[in-house]
């Protein structure tokens, strides 16, 4: 049996020698030798050379008075000669056109791998390892199945993440040095009173110690009422233990309560956490959204001992001489600077299926002025054309570096158009828009309307999951993509297509639903090592959570 074949690896169509490539950084299997394609097309040492045969030379010439025979040889040894030279010469073309028929072969062979690894998206300068499997049996009970949801990861490489569970709703687990540990689950008794219901809420909240800020609903909870019942919880990694921070009742300055903790928290290395509270005496129009029966939502901070206050509340003053009508979705920096998603009074409500919700712009509030700023509100000019629809979900770093996700969909519809951009030193850039070319191929179509699918690290590196033009595997559904943004251009993690030695060949990011028009929960949330994680279903079809390391 030929090597390849007794390695595992598949016999390409063109027979043996040749073994199917297998990917792996920049180099390839290549009849079971390690190849640098690269190198061989442009590295001078690897051209050929050829060896002059050299042609047997004649003595030198007699004196005429010498002798008869001229150049010093008789005509029969001049003609044996002669013959000597045209057979060499023959036998040089001979070995000439053979050896130039040898490198055509060899230049061909390599120029039509490289054209064909062009064609195949494949994993350059990432490993990969899996973290969980769906199916797969899960700490505490069950197995894994559905989906995975990637919002978490700090600089040691924690990674908390969600999942649905097999014993009925979800659960929220860490995954660690190859061991996976269980944070909390639905049926759960919740600390400080009550049991935790269906559903976790959203984006995570991790800091390098290993801290989490976990959202999860309470029982009983209602999926269609405007007001789901939660709490905010806290995972001390020193203890090992899980704390009730926030929930229904909490008092908030002001003389206010919580009715219920809402989506997506954020926390810092302080062991602050930013997260969204639905608040008694928030709604300033009862005439109109956002509010709803008295209620409103606001944003507040839980510091590392428990103390709450507030960020921002319905009713608080605006840029512009506007008012804040509801502030949602934060991010927080180490600085505790925070970046949140906002609503003022008298501008647009786009609806996004709750009264006490309208879409967002985008604020950045400064921690030691409390100076609010407009960073990208709906209607204003985005880079590239067009205007913000809407603005929302902002990731802060320590830099006040900002990205966000801008719908740039022509009105009164939505959703059609969605970028990702980046505010940096004071100007908003596009860092992926619809139409732009991508590396690994095809054309960016949308970025998703999920939170964990864009992060940012405090070097300012971008990381996105986008919806892109091509279907390379002919499944009928639109490809989808991972990339990071560094220093102004562009890089492929993983895609539609690429092959993950030992793993499998990526059909998409995330879970394809019909009723989604892209990806679902694929993840791209990247650390300071520039670690992405992320979620991606196999040709097979196994869903795999997956750690991009690059090398």
């Amino acid at each position: 049996m030929p090597k390849c074949e007794a390695d595992g690896l598949q016999r390409d169509s063109i027979g043996p020698p040749f073994c199917r490539i297998q990917s792996y950084n920049n180099c390839h299997i290549y009849q079971n030798k390690w190849l640098d394609v690269r190198s061989l097309l442009t590295t001078k040492s690897r051209r050929a050379k050829f060896v002059r045969l050299p042609l047997p030379r004649s003595p030198d010439p007699l004196p005429a008075s010498k002798g008869k025979r001229e150049w010093g040889h008789s005509f029969a040894e001049k003609e044996r000669l002669v013959m000597k030279k045209e057979f060499i010469l023959r036998r040089s073309s001979a070995v000439f056109v053979g050896l130039l028929a040898i490198l055509v072969k060899k230049i061909t062979a390599i120029i039509a791998l490289a054209l064909a690894l062009a064609l195949v998206p494949v994993a350059w300068g990432y490993s990969f390892t899996p973290i969980a499997f769906l199916d797969n049996p899960a700490p505490g009970g069950g197995n894994f199945t559905f989906d995975f949801e990637p919002s978490a990861l700090n600089n040691s490489g924690e990674v908390p993440f969600t999942a649905d569970v097999t014993t009925g709703g979800e659960a929220v687990f860490v995954g660690f040095g190859g061991q996976l540990t269980q944070i909390a689950r639905s049926g759960q008794p919740a600390p400080g009173g009550g049991t935790f219901g269906p559903t976790e809420f959203g984006r995570l909240g991790v800091n390098d110690g290993g801290d989490i800020a976990i959202p999860f609903s309470l029982e009983p909870f209602d999926f269609n009422a405007p007001v789901t019942n939660g709490g905010l919880f806290r995972f001390s990694h020193s203890t090992q233990t899980l704390s009730r921070v926030a929930g229904p009742g909490t008092p908030v300055p002001g003389g206010e309560h919580l009715a219920a903790v809402y989506f997506n928290t954020a926390m810092n290395n302080q062991g602050d956490i930013v997260f969204s509270g639905i608040v008694t005496g928030g709604d300033i129009d009862p005439n109109s959204a956002p509010g709803f029966m008295g209620l409103g939502v606001g944003l507040f901070l839980a510091d590392k001992n428990g103390t709450i206050s507030n960020v921002i509340r319905p009713g608080d003053p605006a840029p512009g001489g506007h008012t804040f009508d509801m502030a949602t979705n934060a991010s927080i920096n180490n600085g505790g600077d925070i970046a949140f998603g906002g609503h003022v009074a008298g501008d647009e409500c786009i609806n996004v299926g709750n009264p006490l919700f309208c879409a967002e712009s985008v604020y950045l509030k400064d921690a030691a002025t409390g100076r609010i700023r407009s960073i990208a509100h709906q209607g204003d000019p985005a880079p590239g054309g067009g205007v913000f629809r809407l603005a929302f979900g902002p990731v802060l770093n320590s830099r006040d570096d900002i990205v966000f996700i801008g719908d740039l969909t022509p009105a009164p519809a939505t959703a059609d158009a969605v970028g990702v951009f980046l505010y940096s030193r004071g100007t908003v850039i596009a860092v992926a828009r619809p139409g732009d070319p991508m590396p690994g191929g095809g054309t960016f179509l949308r970025a998703g309307f999920q939170l964990t699918g864009y992060d940012l690290n405090q070097r300012g590196d971008v990381s996105f999951a986008a919806t892109l033009s091509t279907d390379v595997n002919n499944d009928g559904l639109a490809d989808s993509g991972l990339y990071v943004f560094s220093k102004g251009s562009i890089r492929l993690v993983a895609r539609t297509g690429t092959v993950i030695p030992g793993l499998g060949t990526i059909a998409y990011l995330g879970t394809s639903l019909d009723i989604i028009p892209s990806f679902f929960g694929a993840g791209a949330i990247i650390n300071e090592r520039g670690q992405v994680l992320f979620f991606a279903t196999l040709s097979d079809g196994r869903g795999v959570l997956l750690l991009a390391t690059p090398q």
